[in-house]
């Protein structure tokens, strides 16, 4: 039975995207908008330095990963939302930083 061979990843090593993003913005105890979080492998990265995280994905499949993953990470300070940064309903305030990695 062959190997399955894993292909190389397009983003960075896990943590260098947050320190990259730790050079020009504190996340620390931020209200974060992230905008395009995909399966939320990002967001996983940096919530847990966030006072909360509010991430949307267009992708229904995305965003149900995402919460998968926080949930088996313990991440409770945020929230997945289908929809895009045009069209979802965000109450709660105004955000510190919003964030838009890899999305295209």
């Amino acid at each position: 039975m062959a190997k399955h061979a894993e292909l190389p990843s397009d983003y960075p090593p896990p943590a260098v995207e947050v320190r990259l993003i730790g050079r020009i913005v504190d996340l620390r105890g931020k209200r974060v908008l992230e905008i395009g979080a995909g399966d939320g492998r990002l967001t996983i990265q940096y919530a847990s330095l966030a006072s909360s995280v509010v991430a949307i994905e267009p992708d229904p499949a995305n965003v149900a990963l995402a919460r998968e993953s926080a949930s088996a990470t313990g991440i409770t300070n945020s929230s997945f939302k289908v929809g895009t940064a045009e069209r979802v309903r965000m109450g709660g305030g105004a955000f510190d930083i919003a964030l838009f990695s890899w999305s295209l």
